[in-house]
């Protein structure tokens, strides 16, 4: 009987303690908010990257990479390496196109090839 008793309560103890486990791995995926906000810059990404490889006078793909604020709301600055831009003329149309579908300053904008 003490037996059955120890298992019991050892069983109580494990069944306590893998609820306590799952709880925990549950709720630590509301804790960040840091995912959510790689999330947003790598959709930014995606669609400025899209955008740029469609344009007139790139021919390879640009490597686009995109900064937010805190509040998911600003974009601090945006690179993108894009061996087409070594002249002047496809650097700028980079630089507005960028410029014009996030409404960011020219300044915040780095093209490098």
């Amino acid at each position: 009987m003490k037996e059955l008793l120890k298992s019991d309560k050892l069983l109580k103890i494990a069944f306590i303690a893998g609820i306590a486990a799952i709880a925990l791995i549950f709720l630590s995926s509301f804790g960040s908010g840091s995912d959510t906000r790689l999330t947003e810059e790598q959709l930014l990404e995606q669609r400025i990257t899209l955008m740029l490889a469609a344009m007139d006078g790139i021919n390879e793909v640009p490597n686009v990479t995109v900064k937010l604020d805190e509040d998911k709301r600003t974009v601090l600055g945006v690179t993108v390496v894009c061996p087409d831009a070594a002249s002047n003329l496809t650097a700028e149309r980079v630089i507005n196109a960028v410029r014009t579908a996030l409404d960011v300053s020219a300044s915040r904008i780095c093209i490098t090839t």
